[in-house]
């Protein structure tokens, strides 16, 4: 997969802790990317009637200054700040069309010292599934260590266009891995098709064959999908865990102390099969660590430039 060259990081320029940007330097640095820092800015329309056009004019000003002065405080990595006005994941993205930015970096924490891990919020929800481009949501933390990077998969498909994005999902899992230092690992969720209704109309040697054979058949795909990326894959975990992406998912991360979770994501009228929607979202949730998510190929944002 060809590295990252347009870098845009959404922070508020408000907080003391920046996680998404001092990941996002860290990358910028090994593949010679240009960073744009943001932040957006949303005046509420029933607040536009009680702020005088003067101050509304001064708070931007100053939002927009702390902006400039956290981009200037960076060395070594081209940048730029933009203060953004509006709806947060539509400006975001009409940003995103208009620059052409390949990767979307993200976190507003404001204390890192906060014990626990908040769950990703509406915004990153939104553009989960209408940014164009990759979405990486950034959680504090796996500093000092090697990283472990999750690339998960769904391989028991005979459709193409699921298989292309399983191949997205394994190229950026490698390159995070590259750029990051890290450890790839692969992992597939499978479950039995109709299980409990299987389980309820055969006898028990039967199901226990029937579960055997959806097994066996799934850990064929996952090596001949493997096979597909010849040696470069010859060192990496190959993982295949029994149960439902949003189950098996957060759990492994947890037990793995995984840093950052590589996944696809779609929207409702998606690809069948993949991580669809709610399925997606539930994952996302629930997981402690970094995400970043990948579109399938021919995906249409609908987002516009126009509507701006």
């Amino acid at each position: 997969m060809q590295s990252f060259k347009s870098i845009l990081v959404d922070i508020d320029a408000t907080a003391s802790v920046h996680p998404a940007l001092e990941r996002a330097v860290r990358l910028a640095r090994k593949c010679g990317a240009r960073l744009t820092i943001i932040d957006v800015m949303t005046v509420p329309t029933y607040a536009r009637r009680y702020l005088p056009t003067e101050v509304e004019e001064e708070m931007v000003g100053r939002r927009r200054e702390q902006l400039a002065n956290v981009a200037r405080g960076l060395l070594g990595v081209p940048s730029e700040s933009k203060l953004l006005i509006g709806r947060p994941a539509t400006v975001i993205i009409q940003e995103i069309l208009r620059s052409q930015h390949d990767l979307l970096m993200r976190s507003h924490a404001r204390d890192v010292a906060v014990s626990g891990s908040k769950p990703f919020g509406a915004i990153d929800m939104e553009l989960l599934r209408k940014c164009p481009c990759p979405v990486f949501l950034v959680r504090p933390g796996g500093e000092g260590r090697t990283p472990q990077i999750l690339g998960t998969v769904n391989t028991n498909t005979d459709d193409a266009a699921e298989q292309a994005l399983n191949t997205k999902i394994v190229e950026l899992t490698l390159l995070m891995a590259l750029l990051e230092e890290g450890s790839p690992i692969l992992l597939q969720a499978w479950a039995p098709f109709a299980e409990g209704t299987v389980g309820l109309h055969v006898s028990a040697d039967a199901f226990a064959a029937y579960v055997e054979d959806a097994r066996r058949h799934t850990a064929g795909d996952l090596e001949t999908f493997a096979a597909s990326f010849g040696s470069r894959l010859a060192d990496v975990q190959t993982i295949l865990r029994r149960g439902e992406p949003e189950e098996v998912i957060p759990e492994f991360t947890v037990a793995q102390a995984i840093d950052l979770v590589v996944m696809g994501a779609v929207g409702r009228a998606g690809i069948a099969g993949m991580l669809i929607g709610n399925t997606a979202e539930r994952v996302v949730r629930k997981l402690p660590c970094s995400v970043l998510a990948v579109k399938p190929d021919g995906f249409v944002c609908p987002v516009h430039l126009d509507a701006e």
